[in-house]
């Protein structure tokens, strides 16, 4: 909405000139790009978002720390085990991993894509010593597990108090 003011010019100043002043009120809701906006969103969902497909995707993490050790909970179904690598270099872990488009299958012949594809890397900055030579990775039911065992310089240690 736009509402036009006409005003005369301050009278302590010898001028007749007529002056317009537009005001225009904010209105969240004329947004003329959010009717595109949804329209695009409606077509992703419908045919699928092809840059997010090529850009790659980024896994589930949680991580769990205990007294002993930090362990990584990373969700990869559809994942070959050989196609995951899980390395430490100084206090950074990285895990990186790819999942491919089958091959054999169409793309064309599907109506929706929602699973994404291609190559990821998380990397996490380790905050303690650890036991780099100890690290164990296991891969059952689509979630690698890493288990990363804190050295034994962090680990809490129980101080016998003593009468004197």
């Amino acid at each position: 909405m736009t509402i036009f003011i006409r005003t005369t010019p301050n009278q302590s100043k010898p001028s007749n000139k007529e002056v317009t002043k537009m005001i225009t009120r904010y209105r969240p809701t004329d947004n003329r790009f959010r009717t595109f906006d949804r329209l695009s969103r409606m077509m992703d969902e419908f045919f699928g978002d092809e840059t997010e497909v090529r850009s790659g995707w980024m896994p589930s993490v949680d991580v769990k720390e205990t007294d002993q050790a930090l362990t990584f909970f990373i969700e990869v179904p559809g994942i070959r085990q050989e196609d995951i690598e899980v390395e430490l270099v100084g206090d950074v872990l990285t895990i990186r991993g790819k999942r491919e488009f089958a091959q054999e299958e169409q793309r064309e012949s599907f109506v929706r894509i929602e699973r994404s594809y291609g190559s990821f890397q998380r990397s996490f900055t380790i905050g303690v010593p650890v036991k780099a030579d100890e690290i164990d990775a296991g891969y059952r039911d689509g979630v690698l597990t890493v288990t990363v065992p804190k050295a034994d310089e962090v680990k809490p240690r129980r101080i016998e108090v003593k009468t004197n």
